[in-house]
């Protein structure tokens, strides 16, 4: 299982890799949603995978894994029990779960190594060391208020403030500025004295303001296609960010290792920019050899599998739990 902020997903497979159920759920971060819901979540998810998975399943369970955002939330006795009761619920015997970070399965999902390094990128970021299929140290993974570097966050939050620059001196609009400033006071000109092109970027500010701060991360993929058209500034803010991420993965890693880097989430995923200006920073020097994460819940699925007797050394087991789907 990869229990998410956002999204859940249970994944029920044999040992050699055949997926036989799998469910979604909503996201089951008890540090987010509080213990009740997450524990929710996850008996909705693991009793739809194992009910799909055909009769005798749960009777056939030899090991789970789960992957869990807020996992360091399980220090807390009431916490902890709260979610292995969701597990019993669901109808899996106590005792035969072991929950992991997130960061643990995502690694795992794009390398078959027990040491290396993890770098998510989504609406946060965060890079942790793995050692022997644990976390080690991490670096980043703030938050949006005082961390989260190189996050589709921080990337739209850029995105923003250049769009208010340029409203401000009331220039004609990159094609960053044009789009942002489209989705948040669309059709809005600046006009006669009392509209200087200053008030107008407070407008935009004002209106910002007002909504959730992490929204600001939906101007991500903008940003994105700013720079695939040649905007200066989505550049600046793309090479930026991928120095950020590869700062956070310098700052867990011995310098001149060459053990592998995972790369993971929406950001890394999706911008072919920054997973390129990242993964030039990430190779000079080094080569260390650097992957995409692979199906995370698959990577759950194979860290169970080792629980139950595979052999950790069959890339081509590995490569049956954790391609994408």
């Amino acid at each position: 299982m990869d229990a998410g902020g956002t999204t859940t997903r249970a994944l029920v497979t044999t040992v050699t890799g055949a997926r036989l159920g799998e469910a979604w759920s909503g996201g089951a971060n008890p540090n987010t949603h509080g213990p009740d819901q997450a524990g929710e979540q996850l008996t909705e998810a693991i009793g739809a995978a194992l009910d799909r998975a055909g009769a005798g399943a749960r009777e056939a369970v030899a090991a789970t894994f789960i992957g869990l955002a807020g996992v360091s939330g399980l220090r807390d006795e009431t916490v902890r029990t709260r979610l292995e009761r969701a597990l019993t619920k669901a109808g899996l015997l106590p005792g035969t779960a072991e929950f992991t970070g997130d960061d643990v399965v995502a690694f795992a999902s794009g390398t078959h190594e027990r040491d290396g390094t993890i770098l998510i990128a989504g609406t946060g970021a965060i890079a942790t060391r793995i050692e022997n299929r644990h976390r080690a140290r991490s670096a980043d993974g703030m938050g949006w208020l005082i961390g989260d570097e190189g996050s589709a966050f921080w990337i739209g939050h850029q995105a923003a403030r250049e769009t208010a620059r340029q409203l401000g001196r009331g220039v004609e609009l990159s094609p960053l500025a044009r789009s942002i400033a489209k989705q948040v006071i669309p059709g809005q000109r600046p006009s006669g004295t009392d509209h200087l092109p200053e008030e107008h970027a407070r407008n935009f500010a004002r209106t910002l303001t007002a909504a959730p701060p992490i929204g600001l991360a939906a101007f991500a993929p903008l940003v994105t296609e700013a720079h695939l058209r040649g905007d200066a500034a989505a550049e600046v803010i793309v090479d930026a960010a991928a120095g950020h991420l590869a700062q956070s993965v310098h700052q867990v890693r011995i310098p001149g290792e060459r053990r592998p880097v995972v790369l993971a989430g929406g950001v890394l995923a999706h911008s072919a920019p920054v997973r390129e200006a990242l993964t030039h920073k990430l190779t000079l020097g080094t080569g260390s050899p650097v992957l995409p994460a692979g199906c995370t819940a698959g990577g759950a699925a194979w860290l169970a599998a080792l629980r139950a007797g595979a052999d950790e050394r069959d890339t081509a087991l590995h490569a049956a739990f954790t391609l994408p789907t």
